[in-house]
């Protein structure tokens, strides 16, 4: 399979990225199904990330897209490095088209939350503008056990107290998007 230049320049500047970028390119992805929008999330500056997968999404990057049960949220919130203030907003934006905040990668990373619940480096405290936006959606599953064995109200809980925000927020949640069994 041939890479067009702007495969290695999505992980450079927005600049590097604009000057090897034309339109029809909005929608590649490699032989495994790994999208350009997914090789933007991985770029290591959070502002290029978020200029560049906010360009992508612009000329209508399917955030939705998976490869290998992967999806741009998985991506995106296994980044070691963040800017709080934006990539909230760029999580809605991949919500709001698409990608399934309970996709579940096997074996890898569980789901998107999972990802970012591993990532130790950030609070819960600096992770609140992820959480926010996650658990601001009602089909968020945080009770079902994902392919690693846990869910991820299990996974915060077994996690103490580095997690314990996020197990408050887990059970808050839980409870406010179960059905009572009268009304099932």
């Amino acid at each position: 399979m041939s890479y067009p230049a702007v495969y290695r320049s999505v992980r450079q500047s927005e600049s590097e990225f604009l000057a090897d970028y034309d339109l029809s390119l909005a929608n590649w992805a490699d032989g495994q199904g790994t999208t350009l929008l997914m090789y933007a999330l991985r770029n290591p500056e959070p502002a290029s990330r978020a200029a560049i997968a906010g360009r992508l999404l612009d000329d209508g990057a399917d955030p939705a897209a998976t490869s290998g049960g992967t999806n741009a949220l998985h991506v995106l919130l296994s980044a070691t490095s963040h800017d709080f203030a934006a990539e909230p907003a760029l999580l809605a934006r991949l919500l709001a088209g698409g990608a399934d905040i309970n996709a579940d990668t096997g074996d890898r990373w569980g789901t998107p939350l999972q990802t970012l619940a591993r990532t130790f480096k950030f609070s819960d405290e600096e992770l609140a503008p992820f959480y926010d936006v996650l658990f601001a959606r009602p089909e968020l599953d945080v009770t079902t056990p994902s392919h690693k064995g846990r869910s991820i109200t299990e996974s915060a809980q077994a996690a103490g107290e580095a997690r314990a925000g996020l197990l408050e927020r887990c059970l808050a949640h839980a409870q406010a998007n179960t059905a009572p069994l009268e009304s099932r």
